[in-house]
């Protein structure tokens, strides 16, 4: 195969752009794809520091090279972010992609932070899988949104930006249809607004096919952890999974299909959710983050505390 471009080799097919591209072409169109993106849904408009979520993952270490390639030119600060999750009974998975993300760090020369959960929150992942009454995936993605909110405010940033890439993006959106959660999908968002208490939110990736960001991130030389978490369970459960193999089989009979699936939802459907009625945010009465009206503290604190009360009770025993 030729690059459309040049006539070298190339190394990917972009089918539903009727482009083969060569390594140095295709580094070009997906920099310029995930600008356009940024530009398009006006992401970083207002952005003065953007804490990057990095889990040492291919998508969160791609995002993570782009913007700060970005930075230069549109005036902005790259801060990282890295939560060690404590996810190592039986592995180093957690441990590993701490290292990973590191690395990125360090050969970017950005400023970062990690977040140990076990030392600065007192318990891991790994413990609420079998003490938290809830699926681990759900209690991780809690946890998650909450250390991701705190750090970003901690390291001095307006906005937050998660490598969510178009496959996952897909996935929810066609989760939320399958089974009417109206509050998901209109909560599912490329850009959330900083309001009540929280920062601006970002998914500069969210057009982006994972099969893309992979080849960037193995083409350019990102150091990237390529294991999955050993809880091996994705965000919707089976469902969730079967959904995604559907779409992406589609995909291969209707090249941008994803893409157009996602892009129709964020322009043309997503407004209407506009109007539906907002909740009205209090703060915890622990942590004095923002939390519904109706708990006087917050869902991770909640959980936080079960798994503190168990640890103070085994060690009164």
């Amino acid at each position: 195969m030729q690059c459309t471009k040049c006539g070298n080799k190339a190394i990917i097919r972009i089918s539903y752009a009727n482009l083969l591209l060569c390594s140095i072409h295709f580094w070009e169109w997906f920099e310029q794809r995930v600008e356009r993106t940024v530009k398009k849904y006006r992401m970083l408009e207002g952005s003065r520091v953007v804490a990057v979520a990095v889990s040492g993952g291919k998508d969160s270490t791609t995002l993570l090279h782009v913007l700060h390639k970005l930075s230069s030119t549109h005036g902005f600060e790259v801060i990282g972010i890295n939560i060690d999750l404590g996810i190592d009974v039986g592995t180093r998975y957690s441990s590993l992609s701490t290292e990973f993300a590191i690395k990125n760090f360090e050969a970017l020369g950005v400023k970062y932070r990690v977040v140990k959960l076990q030392e600065e929150y007192g318990f891991t992942i790994d413990e609420a899988k079998v003490k938290v009454r809830r699926p681990v995936c759900s209690t991780c993605g809690l946890v998650k949104r909450y250390v991701m909110e705190r750090a970003g405010k901690e390291v001095g940033a307006d906005t937050l930006a998660t490598g969510h890439n178009l496959n996952d993006v897909a996935q929810f959106v066609m989760s939320g249809y399958h089974s009417g959660d109206v509050s998901n999908l209109a909560r599912l968002r490329a850009v959330s607004p900083a309001e009540n208490g929280y920062l601006k939110k970002i998914k500069p990736l969210f057009l982006s096919y994972e099969r893309e960001i992979t080849t960037y991130a193995l083409t350019k030389g990102i150091p990237f952890i390529m294991d999955s978490c050993p809880h091996n369970l994705r965000v919707g459960g089976p469902t969730g999974d079967k959904l995604r193999r559907i779409l992406e089989e589609t995909e291969d009979q209707i090249p941008g299909f994803m893409f157009r699936l996602v892009e129709n939802f964020e322009d043309r459907v997503r407004p209407f959710f506009e109007d539906l009625p907002k909740f009205n945010l209090g703060k915890c009465k622990v942590c004095g983050m923002p939390t519904n009206m109706d708990r006087e503290i917050c869902s991770f604190c909640a959980v936080r505390s079960r798994l503190l009360e168990g640890k103070r009770g085994a060690v009164a025993k």
